[in-house]
């Protein structure tokens, strides 16, 4: 029965409110359900009501077979693999459901809410939402003009097979993504790419992104992104001075690694929450690139519920250091030091 998985998470108090919040969140059913109107209730006392309306959406089994899987026990199931991370099977047995009914409930709701991305998922866009952002990066971290941190971090999957495998082996030897995310002060993705292989250097993403063009082009330029080392330094990509000299310098590094550290705390927070990320992938590379989004959805979701978890502490990446640095990042970097930090 769906609903046995929601007492035994209360009974056992584990790390999922998600299921009874994020899921049945607005956003969430005001696109899958109909003749509903929806507010922000109380989910597990509005579980029930709605997960019978759920019926009618397009997460509802249309092949007419026996034993078919309900709305509500596709979202359990998918739920419980992100979160928990556990191979299909023993999602599946859970609920008596076989591996490729596990694999096909985890895609169609991975899918569903990968859709969703435009709505949760989104860079600031007027200058308002900018300000806004930037304010809160100097008033809680003292470094000026910040539209938000940037990296990238490693997501283990199976090897993909085929011509462009080993593209996908990362220098520390496993197969990966390297996903690269942007997040503001209060730790919500505000833009993800998953598409490039594990081989590929941060700064290669970056500059093949829309991210990038963006930021280049229709940012104002007195806002920034915050990079590591491995970044070069732009007029709108802030980077640490690799060899501080004076007070200033120092000051500097010093702010840009507090406003920057939101990067990995949002990468730690995520990664704790949702298992699945944090584990290798044992599915085919398209389905784990959309897990992928529809976690960082969820994300974004349960943060706006109020959601708060510690961040999972991560194992840092060795940073190659990229020492390009475009003269309008100089002196961007140097007026900054200059006018805030001496």
């Amino acid at each position: 029965h769906p609903y046995a998985e929601l007492n035994y998470l209360d009974a056992h108090k584990l790390k999922i409110s998600i299921i009874k919040d994020s899921f049945l969140s607005t956003g969430f059913l005001s696109l899958y359900v109909t003749g509903v109107e929806v507010n922000k209730l109380n989910a597990s006392r509005y579980y029930r009501d709605t997960s019978r309306k759920l019926l009618r959406t397009k997460l509802d089994s249309a092949t007419g077979r026996n034993h078919a899987l309900t709305a509500a026990e596709k979202v359990l199931t998918a739920v419980r693999f992100f979160a928990f991370g556990n191979r299909q099977i023993n999602v599946g047995d859970l609920h008596s459901i076989s591996q490729p009914s596990t694999s096909r409930a985890i895609t169609d709701v991975a899918r569903a809410l990968a859709e969703l991305r435009p709505q949760y998922i989104d860079l600031p866009q007027t200058e308002d939402q900018r300000m806004q952002i930037s304010q809160k990066f100097y008033r809680e971290f003292g470094f000026p003009g910040v539209y938000g941190a940037l990296d990238c971090s490693l997501i283990k999957i199976l090897n993909p097979g085929g011509s462009l495998a080993e593209t996908f082996r990362c220098r520390k030897g496993f197969f990966a993504l390297n996903v690269q995310t942007v997040s503001d002060p209060d730790l919500y993705i505000r833009n993800i790419v998953v598409r490039w292989p594990g081989s590929t250097h941060d700064s290669t993403v970056f500059d093949h992104t829309y991210l990038r063009a963006h930021v280049e082009t229709e940012v104002p330029s007195s806002y920034h992104l915050l990079g590591d080392s491995g970044y070069p330094l732009r007029s709108y990509l802030m980077t640490p001075f690799l060899n501080p000299v004076g007070a200033g310098q120092v000051r500097y590094n010093a702010a840009h690694a507090r406003a920057r550290n939101v990067v990995e705390r949002q990468y730690g927070v995520w990664k704790k929450r949702f298992s699945c990320i944090d584990t290798p992938f044992r599915c085919s590379l398209e389905t784990a690139q959309t897990v992928i989004v529809a976690t960082a959805v969820l994300h974004n979701l349960a943060l706006s519920l109020g959601d708060y978890e510690d961040s999972l502490p991560l194992q840092q990446d060795e940073t190659m250091v990229n020492h390009s640095q475009e003269h309008g990042g100089i002196a961007k970097r140097n007026a900054i030091v200059a006018n805030f930090f001496n």
